[in-house]
């Protein structure tokens, strides 16, 4: 299939098409299985000091690295990325402006429709693109059509709702994907880390009526971002709710999640919990730091990153068949077939890994997630 050389930037509320997009993307694929990648990229601004490091750890070649990865994945239907920088910034502990990694993604798309025959579309909100909130934005690209997008700013220390002063906010990405198997509502996010009062608690006039009194910053957020999906979601569309969640199995925030129907995908697939010990099945842990990201070891000891999902009421709604020009569909039900880690590994792609001049070893200081769900009849 010849690759087009189109870009579509979803930048809320407005999009912008760069080229002439023909992505061949109609709704005549009898393929019906519904793929997601979620990773937390690593900004890296803070790598490591401004005098032995001013490339985000190599920030460069870990794009370039995911392109990899993605293509070997099979180039997922939809990705999930955390800890994008939107623009080119100079924080106080930095001597240069460090890179736009939305501006490196763009650059990767033209491989990226090479080698899987179609172009990705990028959501992506810009919605704090004022001073330090630069560092972590969500952004989410897919091969299919998007319909719909939403944005909601999350409870923080750092933002206040009532007046809109903001140091800092999370928050949550949304977007309505038009898939062959039926729309998909997606949403990515990041909650808080330690870095930003995670476990401060909310108390006073600034606690959302949302959340409870006594509640931590990171437990109102979850049930802020619960809300939300329930709010924006198309009850009869599946939804996938993924991203680094700060939290770990049987946390709070995942059972203020897996109480309200959500599945994790990982176990819903059979994988094994997370082992501390050995770091198989884990996602979070390595530092960030260039020697981390430089060693092939695996370093990783919770899991804090998901791919919950929540089925239609009914689950059976999806399309199990559509077929070039026709409009008959054969309706089936979502299963899960697979979910695990993405790039849990050290660089597959090259012989031995480390530092420059060597490949880089990791994507990130954390490992991604990956499911494939298929309509089945």
């Amino acid at each position: 299939m010849k690759a087009t050389t189109c870009l579509s930037i979803i930048l809320l509320p407005v999009i912008i098409a760069l080229g002439g997009c023909d992505n061949n993307d109609s709704h005549t694929t009898s393929n019906t299985s519904v793929t997601l990648v979620n990773l937390n990229l690593l900004h890296g601004f803070d790598c490591d000091s401004p005098d032995t490091d001013t490339q985000q750890c190599r920030i460069r070649e870990r794009i370039a690295l995911l392109a990899e990865h993605l293509i070997a994945e099979g180039c997922p239907d939809l990705v999930t990325l955390q800890e994008v920088i939107n623009s080119d910034f100079a924080p106080t502990s930095q001597g240069q402006p460090v890179e736009s990694i939305l501006a490196l993604i763009v650059a990767e798309l033209p491989n990226l429709a090479a080698a899987c025959g179609f172009d990705y579309r990028i959501v992506y909100e810009p919605l704090l693109a004022v001073a330090i909130s630069e560092i972590d934005e969500e952004l989410i690209l897919s091969r299919y059509p998007v319909l719909q997008t939403g944005t909601r700013i999350l409870y923080g220390p750092l933002y206040n709702e009532v007046t809109g002063a903001l140091i800092f906010a999370r928050h949550v990405l949304h977007a309505r994907i038009d898939h062959p198997s039926g729309e998909v509502d997606v949403y990515n996010t990041h909650l808080a880390s330690g870095s930003d009062f995670a476990t401060s608690i909310c108390d006073g006039d600034s606690c959302p009526i949302e959340c409870n009194r006594g509640d931590t910053v990171r437990a109102c957020q979850a049930e802020q971002l619960i809300l939300y999906v329930e709010q924006t979601r198309d009850s009869e569309n599946l939804a996938l709710i993924a991203g680094d969640f700060n939290a770990v199995p049987n946390s709070t925030e995942y059972l203020a999640m897996t109480n309200h129907g959500w599945l994790d995908s990982h176990l819903a697939a059979g994988e094994a919990e997370c082992n501390s010990t050995t770091g198989i099945g884990c996602t979070s842990g390595r530092n960030s730091r260039l020697d981390a990201i430089e060693s092939p070891a695996l370093n990783v000891r919770r899991r804090i990153d998901y791919i919950f999902f929540a089925l239609p009421p009914d689950n059976n709604v999806c399309n199990s068949s559509r077929q070039s020009g026709e409009q008959r569909t054969i309706e089936g039900a979502y299963e899960i077939e697979s979910a695990g880690l993405f790039a849990g590994d050290p660089n597959p792609f090259a012989k031995t890994c480390g530092s420059a001049p060597s490949p880089v070893c990791w994507l990130s200081n954390h490992s991604g997630n990956q499911v494939r769900l298929v309509c089945g009849r």
